[in-house]
């Protein structure tokens, strides 16, 4: 396996698009439907899941330093049980990265490119996504060093520009169903917070790995921020209306208007979503290919880069075949499968690492009683 180094920061920071990338343009219409006014607050409740992302990723390499959860199945349960394991994550990663090219493909047909063939626009981001895994996770990291500076940037500027046509009125009333509905609305963010748990991958290339926990949890707190100020945001705008946009946060960008000169420029949404996605499917392409070489054994990752971007474009046209069904993937039924795979297997995991040590323990202090 090619051993390259990364620091904390650059971690945390393509973990702030491997989140946010999906979900800036479609959580607020989800939470809406669920949530109501008090839509602003299910992504504070759906940090809790990455939270327990991170409990659990941080805790299984406490116990198993310099390997991911793939490597460290193997030892936890056993060489068939860790083979299988693994074999489940063949399966889903393609299944993930294939949903978020496919939403990538219909976001671009439906707002920029209505008559160019979705193959071709999902084609090229995944070849230069190949490309760019290809050179290595520094690569990766430095690239999105340049892109997401760029993009969060033009994010908060637009959100800035919005603030006069913003009505503080739709915030009320609070609470009017008690928190119920907001905690419902929560369901479909906490599966894009649970995608934290894939930071198990990019633990053993860190060179700082004593900073990771704090850095982090700096990530969580930045996105999780970010998403509730996109939710007011949308909130303040469209009131009841955000959950019958598709796209809220390009709609919104089409209120900017200053002198008739500085206006149309939902443009600079295209471009955030464009950098932020190039990330993430560079980052889930690069889990995939690393979790790949694992299972198998393989010194190099990088033989499979290309015949597995392959495999995701497949995926990407098997697993939906229109927005509508890539709409339900994403609302808080389909992130109920998402969080089984992402939660709640890694965390068996690691709670049967804890049963067995302590099972070995007992035995060694039996053992030693007699």
């Amino acid at each position: 396996m090619i051993h390259q180094k990364i620091s904390s920061k650059q971690m945390a920071l393509f973990m702030y698009p491997a989140i946010l990338a999906t979900s800036v343009l479609g959580v607020p219409s989800v939470t809406m439907k669920y949530a109501g006014h008090d839509m602003w607050l299910s992504p504070l409740w759906a940090s809790i899941m990455g939270l327990l992302a991170i409990f659990v990723v941080f805790q299984l390499n406490v116990k198993f330093p310099g390997q991911s959860m793939i490597q460290c199945s193997t030892t936890v349960l056993g060489r068939v049980g860790g083979k299988l394991f693994g074999l489940i994550y063949m399966f889903y990663l393609p299944h993930l990265s294939g949903i978020i090219l496919r939403e990538y493909g219909e976001f671009i047909l439906s707002t920029v490119l209505h008559h160019t063939p979705l193959f071709v626009v999902m084609g090229s981001l995944m070849l230069f996504c190949a490309m760019n895994v290809k050179s290595g996770i520094q690569v990766i990291a430095r690239s999105s060093q340049i892109l997401i500076v760029m993009a969060s940037f033009f994010l908060f500027f637009i959100l800035i520009l919005l603030i006069p046509d913003m009505n503080p009125g739709e915030l009320l009333p609070f609470a009017e169903k008690g928190l119920k509905p907001s905690i419902i609305g929560a369901i479909a963010p906490a599966g894009w917070f649970s995608e934290y748990i894939l930071v198990s991958f990019f633990l053993p290339s860190l060179s700082d790995r004593p900073k990771a926990l704090k850095v982090t949890l700096v990530s969580l707190g930045v996105v999780s921020v970010t998403m509730v100020a996109i939710n007011l945001s949308c909130l303040m705008l469209f009131g009841d209306l955000t959950d019958t946009f598709v796209y809220p946060v390009m709609i919104a960008a089409r209120y900017i208007s200053y002198a008739d000169f500085f206006q149309h420029i939902e443009s600079l949404i295209v471009a955030i979503w464009i950098s932020g996605i190039f990330v993430k499917v560079s980052l889930f392409l690069y889990i995939h290919a690393v979790a790949t070489a694992q299972w198998l054994n393989i010194e190099d990752y990088r033989p499979l880069v290309f015949p597995l971007a392959v495999l995701t474009v497949v995926y990407s046209f098997w697993v939906v075949s229109n927005q509508t069904e890539v709409g339900a993937l994403l609302g808080a039924g389909g992130n109920f499968y998402t969080m089984t795979m992402l939660i709640f297997l890694p965390g068996l995991l690691w709670a049967v690492a804890v049963i067995r040590k302590w099972g070995s323990a007992g035995k060694k202090e039996k053992g030693s009683s007699q």
